[in-house]
């Protein structure tokens, strides 16, 4: 009952994406609050919590995500798109503001008689300003300034994104080395029983069988080695060519990988995902094509331009400051479509459908943004618990490992058994690596799908998106 409270609460603020009018100004958009506050939450919240990375304690892991992020390609190219969204927001922006053009022109020909040339030179000076009557052109700008934004928030999802990569292939990469470990030692401990096998065979206690067998898991052990080590080596090459770094798998990310002393706070509040990048991203997109379908519709209307312009000409340079020759003219004139074969209504009806499809997309992204969260969350209590009950198996199947070794050399127990405890005691060992790291990375995916740490920024302490959501709280299948 509560997860359906929540549900619909969701999908309160989804209505009110999806019912709101091509809009005037920021304020008759979906979410409004947001609107008004734009300039000043956009880029605050921008600036993305990484202190989960900090939390780790990691100093090697931390150093590296900053290289990553100073010399990743991919990541630079977002970067010079983002620059590039910028300069085009300039230029639509420079359209609500007069033009002026300078001109200088000399020309030299024969008048009358071929021989006696004659020189004239002639200057002016060129304006024109379309007059924004119906804010056709601020809305032009406006969606510029939006795609602008939507660039940056896109490149703050990149770093976000880039960030969490990095530290997860860093902890891929150290589980491959504790597996590799963990298959050196299994090596070891074969080897062990083989040279326990060998005396009894030697002494007539045992069967060849026995030796097979036991030969046989040690060739084994050895094979898997190779493989582990072979998995050890791209998980370098993959940490490697994230850094921008020639893929020879020299990079040192051992040690052992860190347990999660801290639980994930409960209840966590929704205000939390209006710093992802992707729902800023989506939320600008959505205001972009709102001043689209503006701009198109008052396409329609007629519109303003004034032009002046100021010529001097003189057959000498010397003459071009003699003000008597110069003459000027100013100019207003408007123009009214009249027929255009339906062009600018098309366009503005195409305009119109877009922004109803921003809308739906930011819906989709901010229920993607719930999924996200409460996969994370789920897999965090469940991965919490497999740590434990898996950490208590590897550790009686180790001791059950060297009951069962001592037990054969003593002739207590059949050949079968010592090896079903080694493979038993390979397989929760393993497990155990895999299944911390697997938390580990959920909890990062955790961040990820916050877009940051669990501290809500100031910028976004008190905001909310609807004044029905503010109690929601993340995790917790529904309202407080």
């Amino acid at each position: 009952m509560k997860r359906t409270r929540c549900l619909v609460l969701s999908v309160s603020v989804i209505a009110l994406a999806s019912c709101a009018a091509v809009p005037v100004t920021d304020k008759n958009l979906p979410f409004a609050d947001i609107s008004r506050n734009w300039s000043a939450h956009d880029k605050a919240s921008s600036e993305v919590q990484d202190g989960w990375l900090n939390d780790l304690e990691m100093v090697e892991l931390s150093d590296f995500v900053a290289e990553v992020l100073a010399n990743n390609p991919d990541f630079q190219a977002t970067a010079y798109r983002m620059e590039a969204a910028g300069f085009n927001a300039g230029i639509t922006r420079a359209n609500l503001y007069p033009t002026l053009n300078a001109n200088l022109g000399v020309s030299r020909r024969s008048i009358q008689n071929p021989f006696i040339p004659s020189n004239n030179v002639s200057t002016g000076l060129n304006a024109s300003w379309e007059i924004d009557l119906w804010s056709r052109l601020s809305a032009q700008r406006g969606a510029a300034d939006s795609d602008y934004a939507a660039a940056r928030h896109d490149q703050e999802g990149a770093r976000l994104s880039l960030a969490a990569q990095v530290a997860q292939t860093w902890f891929d990469a150290m589980e491959a080395e504790s597996q590799v470990e963990l298959a050196v030692r299994t090596v070891e401990s074969f080897e062990r029983a083989v040279r326990v096998v060998e005396k009894r065979f030697a002494r007539g206690l045992s069967t060849g069988l026995d030796l097979r067998l036991v030969m046989s898991n040690l060739e084994a052990a050895r094979a898997s080695l190779s493989s582990r080590q072979d998995q050890l080596g791209q998980q370098k090459r993959r940490l490697e060519i994230l850094a921008g770094r020639y893929p020879a798998a020299l990079i040192v990310a051992s040690g052992e990988i860190p347990d999660l002393d801290t639980d994930v706070p409960a209840g966590l509040p929704m205000q939390l995902l209006e710093r992802r990048p992707d729902l800023q991203a989506a939320k600008a997109r959505l205001l972009s094509a709102g001043y689209n379908s503006k701009a198109a519709g008052k396409a329609l209307l007629p519109s303003l331009t004034l032009t002046a312009s100021g010529n001097n000409s003189s057959q000498g340079f010397s003459d071009l400051l003699n003000f008597d020759n110069i003459f000027w003219n100013v100019l207003g004139s408007i123009t009214q479509p009249i027929f255009q074969g339906g062009r600018l209504r098309y366009a503005a009806k195409s305009a119109k459908e877009l922004f109803e499809a921003e809308k739906r997309v930011f819906a989709s992204t901010l229920l993607t943004a719930f999924r996200e969260v409460e996969d994370a969350l789920s897999s965090e209590r469940a991965l919490k618990e497999q740590v434990i009950y898996t950490g208590k198996a590897a550790m009686n199947a180790i001791a059950a490992e060297k009951v069962a070794l001592d037990q054969y050399g003593r002739g207590l127990i059949k050949i079968s058994v010592l090896l079903d405890s080694q493979r038993q005691s390979l397989a929760q060992q393993s497990q155990l690596i895999s299944v911390k790291k697997q938390r580990i990375n959920n909890r990062i995916s955790l961040h990820l799908a916050l877009g940051g740490d669990f501290i809500i920024p100031q910028n976004i302490q008190n905001m909310t998106i609807n004044n029905s959501q503010s109690k929601v709280r993340i995790g917790e299948g529904g309202a407080s």
